[in-house]
């Protein structure tokens, strides 16, 4: 299992990057997720070569459950391989990445600041990956 999440500018906050890390390194267990820190610079877009699979995070996305999010992951993973999952920055997405997206999700029916939707997210993989592999963190 192969995961991206592609954050648009830069987090500076310590304790958010400690938090994301510590996820981070939890998920080596199910595979590889990866941090990638991106500007955007020019008409192109933000998704790495790698992705196969294309999700960007917006208020308008679908809405899921942890356990149906963790169901659609393994769908497209199995069916498409590395999947990106590309988070904007306050000011929203950049239009050509938004455009190239396979997928939009929500977090939350919230509003989240930008720091702490990027933690949430990244939370929310390992606790996916850790539900498909049938372990005990999610609860729910």
């Amino acid at each position: 299992m192969r995961w991206l999440v592609v954050q648009t500018g830069r987090l500076r906050d310590p304790r958010i990057v400690a938090l994301r890390d510590e996820y981070v390194q939890r998920f080596q267990r199910f595979g590889r997720l990866e941090v990638i820190e991106r500007e955007p610079a020019g008409p192109g877009t933000l998704w790495p070569p790698a992705a196969r699979w294309r999700i960007a995070l917006e208020e308008r996305g679908e809405l899921l459950a942890t356990a149906a999010l963790a169901q659609r992951l393994a769908q497209w993973s199995a069916a498409h391989g590395p999947l990106a999952f590309l988070l904007g920055d306050a000011e929203g997405h950049h239009p050509p990445s938004l455009a190239a997206a396979d997928a939009r999700l929500s977090l939350s029916p919230l509003t989240l600041p930008h720091r702490l939707a990027h933690l949430v997210l990244v939370e929310q993989l390992y606790r996916c990956a850790s539900l498909l592999a049938g372990l005990p963190y999610h609860r729910g």
